[in-house]
């Protein structure tokens, strides 16, 4: 029996800025393909290696030249590419800076309400995708939990194991999560007290000069022993802007179970499930009169 065929992988995004007329609503952006002849939202295939959320990303500023803040997971579209199984991934993106110019890839954008995208849109895969935004247009932010990058081997390790750094993977998986930490805008940066927890954000602090606080609470032994002290420090995290915080394993489920129901939305441990070593959970933010809620919670893979 032959090998099933690689999935092409791609990804993309629903660019969005607040309406320019009448001040209520917002706008999204389509592009007209020549090699097409239609109109689709922004995407395309990721380079070998790349990150989906990053490659979503990349997409958009090549295809429509604004540069984007991720939001809310979309979902994504499955068909097959000839005879291969293709994979596209989509995420909400707040357009800032930049201006459209014509390329060989798209010729023209439009930005236009959701009810007009939807009538230029030809009904195919896309449509989906626009709908779904539609249902959950909200301005948010993210607090993304971390699991700390690879350290190596706990028992080949002779040191303490709060010292224990990263390795040669874990340092490559720190890099490439600087360029997440810094598209999501993230201005607050908390660690368990723990060399390789730190370790895993220091590329990013390095760039944007935003500090590490260490906290004792967000460790796995004093999170076992008083779980609502760490679940404090994460809450905290949700008022205010974008933030990290970098931990254990052995913390993120019932960490992030324990924010979710601080936000009213309560949560099993089992609905995050394992994160790889660099993966992280991020929870979705906005702003109710009452408070933060929680909009939306999503797992991406490790970076690097």
């Amino acid at each position: 029996m032959s090998p099933s065929p690689l999935v092409v992988e791609a990804a993309g995004g629903v660019l969005w800025r607040p309406a320019s007329i009448g001040g209520d609503g917002v706008e999204v952006a389509l592009v007209h393909r020549p090699a097409h002849d239609d109109w689709s939202l922004p995407k395309g295939k990721l380079d070998d290696g790349e990150h989906p959320l990053l490659g979503a990303l990349r997409e958009i500023e090549e295809e429509t030249g604004f540069v984007a803040t991720p939001g809310i997971p979309l979902g994504e579209t499955r068909y097959l590419l000839g005879v291969r199984p293709k994979r596209v991934r989509y995420w909400a993106c707040r357009a800032g800076s930049g201006s459209f110019a014509a390329n060989n890839e798209v010729d023209e954008l439009r930005w236009l309400s959701v009810a007009e995208a939807l009538e230029l849109m030809p009904a195919r895969r896309d449509r989906g995708i626009l709908e779904r935004f539609a249902t959950s247009v909200r301005d948010t932010r993210a607090l993304l939990v971390v699991r700390h990058a690879s350290a190596g081997d706990r028992d080949a390790w002779h040191g303490p194991d709060k010292e224990r750094p990263l390795d040669e993977r874990g340092s490559k998986q720190a890099v490439a999560l600087a360029a997440i930490l810094q598209a999501y805008a993230v201005g607050r940066a908390v660690a368990a007290d723990l060399v390789r927890c730190r370790a895993t954000l220091e590329p990013f602090t390095a760039a944007t000069s935003v500090p590490v606080d260490p906290d004792p609470a967000v460790t796995v032994d004093s999170f076992t022993a008083n779980p609502q002290a760490g679940v404090a420090v994460a809450l905290a995290l949700t008022k205010g802007p974008a933030a990290v915080l970098s931990t254990q394993r052995g913390v993120i489920e019932d960490l992030v179970a324990g924010v979710s129901e601080g936000l009213g939305r309560p949560a099993s441990p089992d609905d995050v499930g394992p994160v790889a070593k660099g993966g992280m959970v991020v929870l979705h933010l906005a702003d109710d009169p009452s408070g933060p809620v929680l909009v939306a919670c999503e797992q991406l893979p490790p970076a690097g």
